[in-house]
């Protein structure tokens, strides 16, 4: 079984404004999104993931290996493999469920 999902990638340099708009405009896709370890995640940004993440109609899965926020609503994975994985099980669930 294939999953459809968009990639998308938040780095250093890159304008999050961009990213919350490309997100904004997917509420109905599988997305991952994966942050660079250069970044410093900070309460902002984890605000605007978990509004994100509840507003969104299909898998969420944020891939990174340095963020360390106790309280999140998204799945947060440490590799994109893993990310793969989740939208996989989560496409299957909402087949049978």
């Amino acid at each position: 079984m294939s999953s459809n999902f968009i990639r998308i990638f938040l780095k250093k340099n890159t304008d999050l404004n961009q990213v919350e708009t490309k997100l904004s405009n997917n509420l109905d896709s599988n997305l991952v999104l994966e942050i660079d370890d250069s970044i410093i995640i900070d309460k902002k940004i984890i605000d605007f993931l978990n509004s994100y993440s509840k507003k969104s109609k299909k898998s969420f899965v944020v891939v990174s290996s340095n963020l360390n926020f106790q309280v999140h609503s998204f799945t947060l994975v440490p590799t994109f493999q893993e990310a793969k994985d989740i939208i996989q099980i989560e496409e299957i669930e909402r087949l049978i469920g």
